[in-house]
């Protein structure tokens, strides 16, 4: 069968032009303002910006875990080719947990503080699969096992508060994995964890998706995480996606002002002895975007014509490298034998 007569394979996730706001005394606040992705089984997918980008309420979205008044205002998100907005809330509900989990930032957002451990993940597992209490112990055994927390049996009688907060947050991750989803996302549940244990989720996660095809998108604002971790890369400013290609790629060459500005901002980039490089000005209010490039206003590489909002595409000049580019004035890819 030749490549043209093959059947497409479909994502197994697709985001397609998502929109959430939050309205405002001063109007609404376009936190997500149409994002575009797609995750194939078994890819680690980056998504990166600073803080106030939209990075998790993009994942809050995917799920439907917008409080109110926040609200999706347009866009759709396929799992399997099923439009979760479509859905009820109880075929959402089986979904969760299920085929897609989250793992947050706060552990407490997973955990209930009355609570014994073993009883929050035993419920876990058998609020989607018919197995025994004694079946959903073991496997609630095996995940702490997975997540590197020693003395597993003794964890589970415990309650949420008698755990360090890295130890909470390692609970919060065993559950997500516990009925080995299709899709986890994870919003930066790192962040609170010593090096060595971060390193240790890290390659459990990597393995998790290779042995099950797993597709995981991990929401970060640190960019040597993405290096070791992930596949692909989305760059996200403003509330939107600015860059996407693989992260070889996008860290080695950006093609985004922003992106470049990024990695310059990491210091060990920077020369002993000079002061920190950083982007200059500050991110725009999400309540009143400039038209045009959100980023224009600290961009150095600004023309007349980021007065007009341009689309996510491959810049004219891209190499074979698979890439798109949110900008009119790219920055140049490097000469070759150069990067």
């Amino acid at each position: 069968m030749s490549a043209a007569d093959a059947p497409l394979r479909r994502p197994l996730l697709q985001v397609e032009g998502l929109r959430t706001g939050f309205p405002s005394r001063n109007g609404m606040l376009h936190a997500v303002d149409g994002v575009d992705f797609s995750l194939e089984r078994g890819e680690i997918l980056g998504l990166v910006g600073e803080s106030g980008s939209g990075k998790s309420v993009t994942g809050f979205s995917i799920l439907g875990l917008v409080d109110s008044p926040g609200r999706i205002l347009g866009g759709r998100v396929l799992l399997d080719g099923v439009d979760l907005a479509l859905l009820d809330e109880g075929a959402r509900r089986a979904i969760r947990g299920k085929r897609i989990a989250m793992i947050f930032q706060d552990p407490m957002m997973t955990l209930n503080p009355v609570l014994r451990i073993d009883t929050q993940m035993i419920e876990a597992i058998t609020a989607h699969d018919s197995v025994s209490t004694a079946q959903a112990r073991d496997r609630a055994r095996a995940a702490l096992v997975q997540v590197g927390i020693a003395a597993p049996d003794e964890r589970l009688l415990a309650y949420p508060h008698q755990l360090s907060g890295g130890m909470r947050q390692r609970v919060a991750i065993a559950i997500a994995l516990v009925n080995r989803p299709d899709v986890i996302i994870a919003d930066e549940p790192t962040t609170a964890l010593d090096v060595t244990i971060q390193g240790q989720i890290l390659y459990e996660m990597q393995a998790l998706v290779r042995e099950s095809g797993t597709a995981l998108v991990w929401i970060t604002h640190d960019l040597s995480v993405v290096a070791g971790l992930a596949d692909r890369v989305c760059v996200m400013y403003a509330g939107r996606i600015v860059e996407v290609g693989p992260v070889d790629a996008v860290l080695d060459a950006p093609r985004h002002p922003y992106t470049r500005g990024l990695i310059d901002s990491v210091p060990a980039m920077n020369p002993r002895g000079r002061p920190l490089a950083q982007i200059s000005g500050n991110a725009p209010s999400p309540v009143d975007l400039p038209p045009g490039c959100a980023f224009w206003a600290r961009c150095t590489r600004a023309i007349e014509r980021c007065g007009e909002l341009p689309s996510l595409e491959a810049p004219v000049d891209e190499d074979a490298v698979s890439r798109t580019v949110r900008c009119w004035n790219p920055v140049p890819l490097p000469a070759a034998g150069t990067r």
